[in-house]
């Protein structure tokens, strides 16, 4: 590998031209990143297999590698305001990064053996494989997000609605309903300290650890394949089943996307795989877009998160479908 940024110079529009714009893309990624809790290879890992005609191993090992300096800039936010469930965080890395590791090897591999290299519909073997199985599984994931975030907007509309109706009583009721919204409002209070509570409490159940273990088995294995950070596995597990608010699954993902994309991308850089020239100018745009996406990721509505990621998710399929997949 000539850590020499001629690489710029296959970018469809010239080299400072690609400087720019990879810049860009990286503030952009780390900015959706960091909202979203995803690595941000659902943009990234397109991007360069489409601009910069890398393989599928190289796309991926760029993706990964400006992971850990955007997602360290957003990480530090969610420290700060208390956000990261540690426990599951660091269960979760178990797993994680072992899959990781062994995935980025056999991947890496495969692209430069024989069976990898044969032609099928005009590319190799192993870009085949990689863009049909991308392009299937990116879709099934758009359409399940899509359909909750569409589910949690309606539910938190019904919330606003309800709570409406408690903070503006019909004047008629008089001074009972009065004291009895006083009870009800007091009781919504109560109710609130025992969720969080609740929330803020993980039992090392054997049910629990093995549900995280194997989460992190899939979320190292998609990292490696695809260079999407993970969060897409670990985000509705953390949401859904351990009742963590948006904000606290983005973060507690994004320490698992973090610690698992470095150890990866020193992997690929081993083999050889790693365009480092590509990775420094896209993490020096993320680390600004990073810290944008989390400080807003703070404050976001409870359905935004999932319904900004299906939108992008949706873009990349009609983007691979349109103009990457072989036409059969």
């Amino acid at each position: 590998m000539d850590f020499n940024f001629q690489i710029y110079n296959e970018f469809v529009w010239g080299f400072w031209p690609g400087i720019i714009v990879v810049f860009g893309v990286g503030f952009f990624v780390g900015y959706l990143a960091s909202f979203l809790g995803l690595g941000g290879g659902f943009i990234y890992t397109p991007f360069f297999h489409s601009f910069f005609h890398l393989t599928a191993v190289q796309a991926v090992a760029v993706s990964l590698a400006q992971m850990p300096v955007s997602s360290l800039s957003g990480l530090l936010v969610y420290y700060k305001n208390n956000k990261i469930r540690w426990k599951q965080g660091l269960l979760l890395l178990c797993t994680s990064i072992p899959s990781a590791q062994y995935t980025a090897y056999k991947f890496g591999r495969f692209e430069d053996t024989e069976l990898g290299k044969q032609l099928y519909y005009g590319i190799p073997l192993s870009e085949f494989i990689y863009l049909i199985v991308f392009t299937f599984f990116l879709g099934i994931l758009a359409i399940y997000n899509m359909i909750t975030a569409l589910k949690r907007r309606r539910k938190y509309f019904q919330s606003i609605e309800v709570q409406s109706q408690i903070s503006n009583p019909i004047p008629s009721v008089g001074s009972l309903s009065s004291g009895s919204n006083q009870n009800i409002n007091s009781q919504r209070v109560t109710d609130s300290k025992i969720n969080e509570n609740e929330e803020e409490s993980f039992s090392y159940s054997p049910k629990s650890i093995s549900i995280v273990l194997l989460t992190g088995i899939f979320f190292g294995l998609f990292s490696s394949l695809f260079g999407i950070g993970g969060g897409f596995l670990a985000v509705p597990l953390f949401v859904y089943y351990f009742r963590m608010s948006p904000v606290e699954a983005v973060a507690t993902s994004f320490l698992g996307i973090f610690l698992t994309s470095f150890g990866t991308s020193v992997l690929f850089f081993m083999q050889g795989k790693l365009h480092l020239e590509l990775a420094i100018i896209g993490s020096f745009g993320g680390i600004f877009g990073a810290r944008i996406g989390s400080l807003k990721a703070v404050n976001a509505k409870p359905y935004s998160i999932l319904l900004v990621t299906a939108i992008f998710q949706f873009l990349v399929v009609v983007w691979y479908v349109l103009g990457k997949l072989p036409k059969f």
